[in-house]
């Protein structure tokens, strides 16, 4: 196990891809850390350079303060796991996990201990005489951590692991790494696109961007303190509605501006937010918005606009109502047992509290909704 540090990590692919840019972080020893982004983002990249698979352009990575960035990943002691397992399927579970020692030199008295001790840890020790071949594919991905896990590294990598697994056997898998790696303590660096995986299995996660740091955190910091307008969209459940007004006016007390050319009444407090060209651009999770029905009254001191129903979607407890506004989605999360038609027209309606603003240039955070108030006044931009 080990401390991790990347230092001003550059790669270029020839001279035209510049895949990774200027990325500093530190992974504590022990950590269970994310690295979050859409494809082509650069997390595989910076998953390979801490691993030795791929050269480091520009920078330095450091394990408990020391150099590795001219190692091999034998000198660095990784372990790898892959979203295909790479098993040999000719060989038995026990063969696949104690290939890695074999390769060591380790005695038959150690490989069948230490394979023995890692094939109960992960359930799969009824499995152990049987061929990879015939197993199913999240006994083999299980094989497959076992394997990494045995030679007991300084650094596991996970890329994007359970990725081709059903959804029931993927969330299944997600409990049991993250228990696993509780147990163990390897520090532990998992690259996924997946939103869900990173919230619920990481210590940390940092959300990249066309190869650009955006934003480091602990789930809960990212998911209520996104740095901007990508990470709010991109991180959670369920993508964090954005509205671009412009043409912003009082008229008697009461302002509104206009969206798709469609009118939205907006709260006295998010007018502060607006810039010189009387344009704002505000965001909203989905269950703080209210789909408000004809003949309802909406919510005073709220953010108000009119759109028709694209579809209604039961989700067991809550319903998840998308609202075509123009070109705009906007999607709801209503607790409320209420039927939807296609196309009905419905009044969104979101509470001052719950709406965050953003520059209307760069896109960063000017003001947080709901939920920033209860995690630590830090910054949480990437360094």
């Amino acid at each position: 196990m080990a401390s991790i540090e990347l230092q001003n990590v550059n790669k270029w692919y020839g001279n035209a891809v510049h895949a990774v840019r200027e990325i500093s972080f530190k992974i504590e020893d022990g950590e269970f850390f994310g690295l979050l982004g859409p494809s082509g983002s650069g997390k595989t990249s910076v998953l390979r350079m801490l691993a030795g698979l791929e050269t480091v352009t520009e920078g330095d990575i450091l394990f408990d303060g020391a150099s590795v960035t001219d190692q091999t990943p034998q000198q660095r002691n990784i372990a790898m796991v892959f979203e295909q397992n790479a098993l040999y399927p000719h060989m038995t579970a026990r063969q696949n996990i104690a290939y890695p020692l074999k390769i060591r030199g380790k005695s038959k008295t150690e490989m069948d201990e230490m394979v023995g001790d890692v094939a109960r840890m992960l359930h799969i020790d009824h499995l152990i005489d049987r061929r990879a071949s015939q197993m199913s594919g999240g006994q083999q991905q299980r094989v497959a951590i076992a394997r990494a896990l045995v030679r007991r590294p300084n650094l596991l990598c996970l890329d994007e692991p359970i990725a081709h697994l059903d959804t029931l056997l993927r969330a299944r898998l997600r409990g049991e790494l993250k228990r696993l790696q509780r147990s163990l303590g390897t520090t532990s660096v998992i690259v996924t696109h997946d939103p869900i995986e990173a919230m619920t299995m990481t210590d940390r996660l940092a959300v990249m961007r066309d190869g650009v740091l955006q934003q480091i955190g602990s789930p809960d910091e990212i998911h209520n303190r996104p740095v901007n307008a990508f990470v709010s969209q991109f991180f959670g459940l369920h993508s964090m509605n954005l509205f671009r007004l412009e043409g912003l006016r009082e008229s008697a007390g009461r302002f509104s501006g206009s969206l798709n050319d469609t009118h939205a009444e907006v709260p006295r407090s998010a007018m502060a937010h607006a810039d010189k060209s009387d344009r704002l651009l505000v965001g909203c999770r989905p269950h703080a918005v209210e789909v408000v029905k004809q003949g309802e009254t909406p919510p005073a001191d709220t953010f108000r606009i009119t759109g028709r129903v694209y579809v209604a979607e039961p989700l067991g407890e809550v319903t998840l109502v998308t609202i075509q506004i123009g070109d705009l989605t906007v999607q709801a999360l209503d607790a409320r047992k209420r039927d939807y038609a296609i196309d009905e027209e419905v009044t969104v309606a979101v509470p001052q509290s719950a709406l965050y603003a953003f520059d209307t240039e760069t896109e960063e955070t000017v003001a947080f909704g709901e939920g920033a108030d209860m995690l630590p006044d830090a910054d949480l931009r990437a360094v």
